[in-house]
């Protein structure tokens, strides 16, 4: 009969938690499942949605999972024993890779005359829904900018809304802690003249030392109509996550096929495109590299010391 192959790693199935059906973190689990199916012989990735980041991080830790992927507010939160994991943390948790970015983005009109975030002081700005992780974000830079309820008027409603009242001038800047292009923004900037506004270098890092789960980058060039240069902000990784359990050479082959293939099959989703830049994967993450993934990532070359 055939003889069966033999990896260095246990071959078989490998489950992943991602998150609801129609979302994104679905979609990008979708596409890591092809990079890892096609390239890690072997290997099957079944995909999983399931309630999210914070439950995928619990069953990853419990072996009840061996892939997730985590946003890094969660994976920094469920490592150091945070909020949902008082007392609890989960010590095993590991990363094999950076899958996509969320980034701080703001819009206004041009017309405006607006650039920077710190000139919103005493305008009439939206802050996004009520707890989510825009309005997370916007508490962060109203206290690095100094901006608070008494001198600032700031109001929750969804970004679809504020965007409305970004048209209407009943507001002169919208926030998105988000994938980018967002959408309700790429909508605006294709009907009216905006522009995004930027941090200066010295906010980024008061904002990075107040919280290690943001880490600095950009919103490249083109994203929206008329942006002609990429805007400083910071942002939050989406990580692919698996446990201390993982074996080595298996976590030191996942992140080989994220490194080949990621691009390959990651390319036709926009959210994802940072995925083409090798650091990405690897640098300025909120919590510890596998093992495995790391000694592929060092001979790689690609983790800045």
């Amino acid at each position: 009969g055939a003889t069966e192959q033999t990896f260095a790693y246990e071959a078989g199935t490998l489950s992943m938690g991602t998150g609801e059906e129609s979302a994104q973190i679905h979609m990008a689990g979708i596409a890591i499942a092809g990079v890892i199916n096609n390239t890690v012989p072997g290997i099957h990735v079944a995909v999983e949605t399931t309630k999210g980041a914070a439950i995928n991080a619990t069953n990853v830790s419990e072996g009840d999972l061996e892939l997730a992927l985590i946003s890094g507010d969660v994976a920094y939160d469920a490592v150091c024993g945070m909020y949902g994991y008082e007392g609890e943390p989960l010590e095993n948790l590991r990363v094999l890779g950076a899958c996509y970015q969320e980034v701080s983005g703001w819009m206004a009109l041009k017309k405006s005359e607006l650039t920077q975030v710190n000139q919103l002081k005493g305008k009439i700005i939206s802050s996004g829904p009520i707890a989510s992780a825009t309005e997370l974000a916007s508490n962060m830079v109203f206290e690095v900018m100094g901006m608070n309820l008494s001198n600032t008027e700031v109001y929750s409603d969804s970004l679809t809304n504020s965007v409305e009242h970004i048209k209407r001038e009943t507001a002169d800047a919208v926030h998105a802690f988000s994938t980018v292009p967002y959408g309700a923004h790429e909508a605006l900037a294709e009907e009216y003249e905006t522009v995004v506004l930027e941090y200066t270098g010295e906010e980024l890092e008061q904002i990075l030392q107040m919280d290690e789960r943001y880490f600095e980058t950009v919103i490249p060039a083109g994203t929206y109509n008329g942006q002609d240069e990429d805007v400083p902000t910071f942002g939050m990784k989406v990580l692919l996550c698996a446990s201390t359990d993982m074996d080595e050479d298996l976590a030191y082959e996942i992140a080989r096929a994220l490194d080949l293939n990621g691009p390959t099959y990651t390319g036709g989703h926009r959210f994802m495109a940072a995925m083409q830049e090798k650091e990405f994967l690897c640098n300025d993450l909120p919590i510890r590299l596998h093992e495995g993934a790391k000694r592929y990532y060092e001979e790689a070359g690609f983790i800045k010391e």
